[in-house]
Formats: C-alpha cells, sequence, structure tokens
C-alpha cells in the first residue's frame, strides 16, 4: 500500500469513527459552551496524544493487552463510573454556562484562574478516551492491523502516515463541531441552550452503563 493511500484511508477510517455519536462529543459540546471552539481541538489534542502513546505501545507488541478481557472488562466498569461523574455534572451545571456569541468566551474563561479550564479539555480528552473500553478493541484489532501493515510497508514513514490521516480526521470532524457550535450559540435562548447540556449529560450517563454493563460482560467470571 502507498503512502498516500495509507493516509487517505486512515483518515477516512477516522472520520467514520470521529462522526458516530459517542461520550467525545459530548464532552467537545459540553467543553466548546463553556469555553469556546477552542476547546474542540484542545479535547482532539488531549485524545490524539494517547492514541499515539497507544500507536508505539502497539509497534512494540502490546496489543494482546489491549485486547484482554480483564482489561476491557475492569476498563468498561470504571471508565463508566467515571462517566456518571461527568455526566452528573454536566447536567448539574447546565444552567450556569454562557451562551457562546451572546456572552463572550473571556467572561467565562476568567471563573477560572489563567484559563486552566480552556486546557481541562485535554485532560478530558484523555479521561474519555481512557473510559471507552470500546476504544482499546479498536486499537488492539483494526487499529493494530492498520499499524502492522504501515510498519511492514514504510516502516516509520508508514505509522506516520498513517497516525497523521487518523488524527487529522479526528480534528477535523471536532474542530467543525465546535466552530458550528461557538458560532450558532447566539441562536440559542438560554433555556434551550441549558436543555441541551442537560440532554449532553444524560447521553452520557446512559453510556456510561453500557459501558459498565458491558465491561461486566468481558469479564472472564
Amino acid at each position: 500500500m502507498e503512502i498516500l493511500t495509507l493516509f487517505t484511508t486512515a483518515f477516512f477510517v477516522g472520520f467514520t469513527g470521529a462522526a458516530m455519536p459517542g461520550p467525545m462529543l459530548s464532552v467537545t459540546l459540553d467543553r466548546t459552551a463553556r469555553f469556546g471552539w477552542i476547546a474542540g481541538p484542545l479535547v482532539v489534542l488531549g485524545h490524539g496524544t494517547l492514541e499515539l502513546i497507544l500507536v508505539i505501545a502497539i509497534a512494540f507488541g502490546f496489543t494482546q493487552i489491549l485486547t484482554a478481557p480483564v482489561f476491557t472488562g475492569l476498563v468498561g466498569i470504571l471508565g463508566g463510573a467515571f462517566l456518571v461523574w461527568m455526566g452528573i455534572g454536566v447536567v448539574r451545571d447546565a444552567g450556569q454556562v454562557a451562551l457562546p456569541g451572546e456572552t463572550s468566551n473571556d467572561a467565562v474563561i476568567k471563573t477560572t484562574p489563567a484559563g486552566k479550564g480552556r486546557l481541562s479539555s485535554i485532560g478530558y480528552g484523555i479521561t474519555t478516551s481512557l473510559s471507552n473500553p470500546y476504544w482499546f478493541l479498536w486499537w488492539g484489532t483494526v487499529g493494530a492491523g492498520y499499524v502492522s501493515l504501515a510498519l511492514n510497508s514504510h516502516g516509520i514513514a508508514g505509522l506516520a502516515a498513517f497516525f497523521s490521516g487518523h488524527i487529522l480526521a479526528d480534528f477535523t470532524w471536532f474542530t467543525a463541531v465546535s466552530l458550528g457550535l461557538a458560532r450558532g450559540g447566539r441562536h440559542f435562548s438560554p433555556r434551550v441552550f441549558a436543555g441541551l447540556l442537560r440532554v449532553l449529560g444524560i447521553f452520557l450517563i446512559l453510556f456510561s452503563f453500557y459501558f459498565i454493563i458491558s465491561g461486566f460482560k468481558m469479564l472472564p467470571i
């Protein structure tokens, strides 16, 4: 497979996954509501940093750990519990979030010293990925196959082409989502916007129970 083909297929496969509704989308929308459009790229920065570490680990032969039933089961249970906590926080604070476009992002950021609230989006990108057992399974199967193909065909250059295409898909989608919400926020009334955030929080909580139940099913008991 040529390097350009590796890059292109990795982009489209990654884009398909990124566009699927899930916890990362909910987190991106919630962070964007609080800190503006930059939250989208920052969430992906955290997510992408973790994926880069995972790609390197796979290249060194750690695939079996990622698909081990005990590992994925515990990730589902503990990650689901974390998402419950996150979702409750989103629902609880929904009415206190200013609308992008109606209230300036600077006014929101001033509530957190030195803009640390913005940077917390990186951490949310990391923790949301770690909470998802299917993320590990994808990388242990489909992702591992891509890494092997890239290394065998073009070495480090192939691996770089695959990863850059994959992560560019995430940056493209989630930046577009955060820009759309930030620029369109002025068209929402505060009540409608708070309602939207509460729906996202409830979605996170429901998704968390799916992870927890799946985690128990994955355990070899």
